[in-house]
């Protein structure tokens, strides 16, 4: 590869970052805008707006021969592709992913190359200042550390980041709760999150067809279960909104003035929406149809 072939191979590159960052843009757009679900609801996530800022950002790295953007982006689509095979449990796409990874690959050999020969023609060539090897160097492997973490959580090595339906909860996790006393076999779950690092004991909030439960380990370490039956659950409050980093707070108050739990859940794909929704429905339901007993009576 010679210069104007590396020139050419980084300018591709950036089209096809360009061509992903507004593509995943636009579907960004349509989800938010239609509130989609499903397929598409993986896009309903304002943590999107990262993916699309790092694409353009990486795009124009390549475009000004930077390796380090080359190398970010390739290794990111990736990643990416992997999280939403495992969201979607199927491979799709593959063929437009491989051409893709093409013109990045090239993009990556362009890159070097073309500062390879900039050093020896250019008299003025400023070469790289060894404070961004030492600074680029560790935040990439941070940052694919913490994907790979990511991904750990997706296939349940991990406890999951985001609020999962009942049908979402790996085997492994179900039987956890059940062994532990937190649901019983006969629980039918509609969603469970878990706040843990390492394990789902380490906390966590689930709503059933009966009842909101609320488990946490004490001082000592051993779990502690709190419950409060939908029949008797007074008002669901707002606590504090949560955000990309922090979990929203939410405080489900009983009838009985000191009876009350608060449950954190998580914001990621609005998942804490679900959660609440699910449960104010329940609630009302449960208030209808005891009002209706009573009436009959």
């Amino acid at each position: 590869m010679d210069k104007s072939e590396a020139i050419k191979a980084t300018k591709n590159g950036a089209i096809a970052a360009c061509v992903s960052g507004a593509l995943t843009l636009a579907i960004f757009l349509i989800a938010v805008f239609t509130n989609a679900s499903g397929t598409i609801g993986l896009w309903n996530d304002p943590s999107v707006i990262f993916d699309v800022l790092l694409i353009f950002a990486c795009a124009y790295g390549i475009y000004k021969h930077s390796r380090f953007a080359a190398i970010l982006l390739f290794f990111y689509f990736i990643f990416a592709k992997i999280y939403i095979s495992i969201e979607m449990g199927k491979i799709s796409g593959i063929w437009v992913t491989l051409v893709f990874l093409y013109f990045y690959g090239k993009a990556i050999q362009g890159t070097f190359v073309y500062n390879k020969i900039e050093k020896v023609e250019n008299p003025n060539y400023k070469t790289t200042p060894k404070w961004i090897y030492f600074t680029a160097i560790p935040s990439l492997a941070i940052f694919f550390a913490l994907m790979g973490i990511g991904i750990l959580t997706m296939t349940g090595v991990l406890p999951s980041t985001k609020v999962q339906k009942g049908s979402e909860i790996s085997q492994r996790d179900r039987s956890l709760l059940i062994s532990n006393a937190i649901v019983s076999k006969s629980d039918n779950i509609k969603y469970f999150y878990s706040g843990g690092l390492t394990s789902i004991l380490e906390g966590g909030s689930i709503l059933t067809d009966d009842r909101v439960i609320l488990y946490l380990p004490d001082a000592n370490q051993e779990l502690e279960v709190y419950a409060i039956y939908l029949d008797d659950i007074a008002s669901v409050e707002l606590i504090k909104m949560g955000n990309f980093m922090n979990d929203s707070i939410y405080k489900v108050s009983s009838y009985e003035p000191d009876v009350w739990l608060q449950i954190t859940l998580s914001v990621e794909n609005r998942g804490d929406v679900k959660f609440i929704n699910a449960l104010r429905y329940k609630v009302a339901k449960a208030t209808y149809n005891n009002a209706s007993q009573r009436t009959s009576r």
